[in-house]
């Protein structure tokens, strides 16, 4: 498959007075003009995410100097998105995504978008975003922006703001607990499909099982760990219930032995989440004071050491830029450097999709032999 990458600009906010027109108004415009301009009307509003990364001895900010979005239009003249299934994985998740130019540091960017529009007439949206400025949310909530803008709208339907220092920021971080190094596994890349009717007939189980329980004990230091992002914009009283768009995220780690693990009925597992989950406003309200023994946020990186993330309710799904709802989303996580897995939503009647790097090849089919016991009780 041959991709032309023909044009790479840096979009700056921009306002349009006349507003902008495709084909719902009986002018056929290309995705990328349309998904450009609304972009470049977007980054009015959200005017951080035009800016740059900088480094100040132990902290980074954001430099609001308009510099601008890196956007990239490409095409793909010998493939319909109807052979999907069929372009090499390598493709899917690098071509497909923007590249800025030797002269500009990536690092130091915080978003780039590439659009690419295949022989069927499809396209892709590809994006790359900074997580020290957004999380999930977040740029869920600024892409939808982007597609509102696409359709016709003159503003946003929620006002974005930047309350950065609403945020607390724990005394006891320095840059060296920042600093992480991560040794690379040889993890498989691994899809696993969950139905609906899977994941409606495990809740009625779990339900059942949960109401007689009691979570396995967890306070010796184990040997397996579960880490997963929870949201705190609930916890943070001064924020507005809707808006804000910066990264607000706080890990939940849960440890147990192995031993516990096997022992453990599903439900139990179930449990253990739900306490991690429980414990959260006083968790945070530690780290914030000060009053912690290990650094949250300074998570190890072993095999024994799952990260998660759960993207089914991210405003991704909804984002329309005037073809409709994607029909799928898909993350980047084949060339990470340690154990993860997305869950993501699918068109029905999958729902339910775990992506990501989880075991070694050797591993493999026991991992999908625990799964179909999970799944098919």
């Amino acid at each position: 498959m041959e991709i032309k990458k023909y044009t790479k600009t840096r979009f700056h906010p921009t306002q349009f007075p006349d507003g902008i027109k495709h084909h719902r108004h009986g002018v056929s415009l290309s995705a990328a003009k349309v998904i450009r301009e609304a972009l470049a009307k977007a980054l009015v509003p959200y005017y951080p995410v035009a800016g740059r990364l900088v480094s100040f001895d132990d902290r980074i900010e954001v430099a609001c100097n308009g510099e601008g979005v890196w956007f990239v239009e490409a095409a793909v003249a010998d493939r319909s998105l109807n052979d999907w299934e069929a372009i090499p994985l390598s493709v899917v998740k690098e071509e497909l995504l923007p590249s800025c130019p030797p002269h500009l540091n990536q690092q130091e960017m915080i978003l780039m978008m590439q659009v690419t529009h295949f022989q069927c007439g499809g396209f892709v949206v590809g994006l790359k975003f900074s997580h020290l400025v957004f999380d999930g949310i977040g740029v869920g909530q600024f892409l939808k922006a982007i597609g509102e803008i696409a359709c016709g709208q003159t503003h946003p339907s929620i006002d974005p703001f930047w309350y950065r220092d609403t945020i607390p920021a724990s005394p006891m971080l320095s840059k060296s607990s920042l600093s992480l190094l991560t040794p690379k596994f040889d993890i498989v890349n691994s899809m696993y499909d969950f139905s609906i009717q899977t994941i409606e007939r495990l809740k009625e189980k779990i339900a059942k099982e949960t109401s007689n329980i009691n979570s396995p004990p967890l306070s010796a230091i184990g040997d397996v760990c579960l880490t997963f992002a929870a949201n705190i914009r609930h916890v943070l009283f001064q924020l507005p219930k809707a808006g804000y768009y910066g990264n607000c995220v706080y890990p939940l780690t849960i440890t147990a032995t192995g031993e516990q693990i096997m022992q453990a009925s599903l439900a139990e597992l179930v449990g253990l989440i739900k306490d991690a989950k429980e414990s959260l406003p006083t968790k945070f309200k530690e780290w914030a004071s000060g009053n912690f023994k290990e650094d949250p946020y300074k998570i190890s990186i072993s095999y024994n050491h799952l990260t998660l993330s759960d993207w089914r309710w991210i405003e991704f799904y909804e984002t329309d830029y005037g073809w409709g709802i994607p029909n799928s989303i898909s993350p980047k996580t084949h060339d990470f450097s340690f154990t993860c897995g997305i869950l993501l939503k699918q068109p029905l009647p999958k729902d339910g999709v775990l992506e990501g790097q989880v075991v070694m090849k050797e591993h493999e089919q026991r991992f999908i032999d625990e799964i179909n016991k999970c799944v098919n009780v």
